[in-house]
């Protein structure tokens, strides 16, 4: 990769950028004219941070490289707090105060004087005039050809789940290259979720005749302190999503042992409108739809806030800390003019998810993945199917009025029938009580530490009664537990990091 970019900066200067294909950050010092030039992948899947100094700029792949920069001063302010417990910030802008981040689709270049932003890449709206048919035959071009790249000179390999996108996905590799890719599923046993993986990936498995392979993951693995560390490490921000980050990276781990890069299906429901849910083109929302969905369950900033100090959360004004960031990501949403109201709300709501929500999915598995030493690639992230898709009209994408409808009929002759008709079901969690026993031992050391950070921004007495009453750590099936965990990572990382919060 080093050499590649190298290469095109010297043909082509700071539009080299615009010439690359896949996922990357990278930086390039030109001796020649004392510049620095930043870039990023265009729709965001390799991170890429800088803090200002004095006199010049530290620029890492993680915020905890920086923070450990002498010259940095790791802290956080009332910005930081709201970004941290919303997983919610501006594009550019960082928890960290101070630091920043290179956007998706974007380069930041310093001269001796000067600090140039560059976008090179955007969602634009454009008309989209084809059919049904059509628009389904240019789709699945555009997936083989995303698919094609993502495999130039590797054996295919898959991240399967036996949901609609993975399995799709495999379909594709094994119909189009002739060769079927070896498969691979996480699995818990009878801990894991309600709808299990296994029937549905092995009747996928016995369609193309794939070589298959089960990674068992052990419920006593996910307590493990020093995975629990490398975890927080790999993500490089806390989150309220607990195990749903430990098993992936213990999945990675045991399928690098095998293969070296894989493909993974994830971002098929922010780039098929899977997550937009029923709309009329009348309701335009109000706020993201996933804060919009977390507050019909109680969680007014979102998932994983319910043990933080209510009167501390609107101290730092958390609730405009969003209103303010919805209202930048509306006025981005490109339109066209004369839109029918369904197709402008529709285009709204695909536009929040993908530059807002996407990161928490696949740059998500993206960190985890490289951190475990597995390369995972998303081909239906690649830029031109997200282009082509973010035109097409709410009627097609919905035609047969489930989600994902577009992909559910390319998939028709790629998948099994019990796939085609599958619910939607979350990414497996574990329900063991082993598990949730250690949250709660976990939870009771932190409030008799005085010294921990994340001590003074919680609710003390909700925090109690959730180790008086392990029920409820099953609020919501797994939300009260996404409380816990939030402030057991968010203290981790603050100790981590060893930073000083400044509200």
């Amino acid at each position: 990769m080093a050499e590649v970019v190298l290469h095109a900066y010297l043909r082509w200067g700071h539009e080299a950028v615009e010439r690359m294909e896949g996922n990357f950050a990278f930086a390039v010092w030109d001796a020649r004219t004392d510049e620095l030039l930043l870039g990023r992948d265009r729709v965001g899947i390799k991170p890429l941070s800088y803090a200002l100094l004095p006199h010049g700029v530290v620029f890492a792949s993680e915020v905890a490289a920086l923070a450990a920069h002498p010259l940095v001063t790791p802290e956080i302010d009332d910005n930081g707090l709201c970004a941290l417990v919303t997983q919610l910030r501006s594009p550019g802008r960082g928890a960290l105060r101070g630091v920043y981040e290179v956007p998706a689709g974007g380069t930041v270049r310093f001269t001796r004087d000067r600090e140039i932003h560059r976008r090179y890449w955007t969602l634009e709206a454009r008309p989209h005039t084809l059919g049904r048919e059509d628009t389904l035959k240019q789709i699945r071009e555009l997936l083989v050809d995303a698919i094609s790249r993502d495999l130039r000179g590797l054996d295919p390999a898959v991240l399967l789940s036996g949901g609609l996108d993975s399995s799709a996905l495999t379909g594709l590799i094994a119909s189009n290259s002739g060769k079927p890719p070896r498969t691979f599923t996480v699995m818990f046993g009878d801990t894991a979720a309600a709808v299990p993986d296994r029937p549905f990936a092995e009747e996928v498995v016995q369609m193309w005749g794939c070589e298959h392979h089960e990674v068992a993951v052990r419920p006593q693995e996910l307590s493990d302190p020093v995975l629990l560390s490398s975890v927080l490490a790999a993500k490089d921000h806390p989150s309220p999503f607990g195990d749903k980050n430990i098993t992936p990276f213990i999945f990675s781990r045991r399928v690098a042992e095998r293969v070296p890069v894989v493909l993974s299906g994830e971002a098929a429901d922010a780039i098929f409108s899977g997550l937009s849910g029923a709309t009329d083109g009348v309701r335009e929302p109000s706020m993201f739809p996933w804060i919009a969905r977390a507050r019909g369950f109680g969680m007014e900033y979102g998932i994983g806030t319910g043990l933080f100090d209510e009167a501390l959360l609107r101290s730092v004004d958390v609730a405009g800390y969003l209103d303010r960031l919805y209202r930048e990501a509306k006025a981005e949403v490109p339109q066209l003019a004369g839109t029918a109201a369904v197709d402008r709300v529709a285009r709204e709501v695909d536009y929040l998810h993908v530059t807002r929500l996407l990161e928490q999915t696949v740059y998500h598995s993206e960190r985890l993945g490289a951190a475990a030493g597995l390369q995972i690639r998303f081909p239906i992230a690649d830029h031109r199917l997200v282009s082509y898709l973010y035109n097409v009209p709410w009627q097609l994408k919905r035609f047969d009025g489930r989600e994902k409808s577009l992909l559910r009929a390319i998939a028709k002759d790629l998948v099994p029938p019990s796939v085609l008709t599958r619910a939607k079901v979350p990414y497996p969690i574990t329900y063991d009580a082993h598990y949730k026993a250690s949250l709660v031992t976990r939870l009771r050391m932190l409030l008799d530490d005085s010294t921990a950070p994340v001590r003074p921004l919680i609710d003390l007495r909700r925090a109690t009664e959730v180790i008086e009453n392990h029920r409820l750590l099953d609020r919501g099936g797994w939300l009260g537990r996404a409380d816990v965990e939030m402030v057991l990572q968010l203290d981790s990382w603050l100790r981590r990091l060893r930073v000083r919060v400044n509200l």
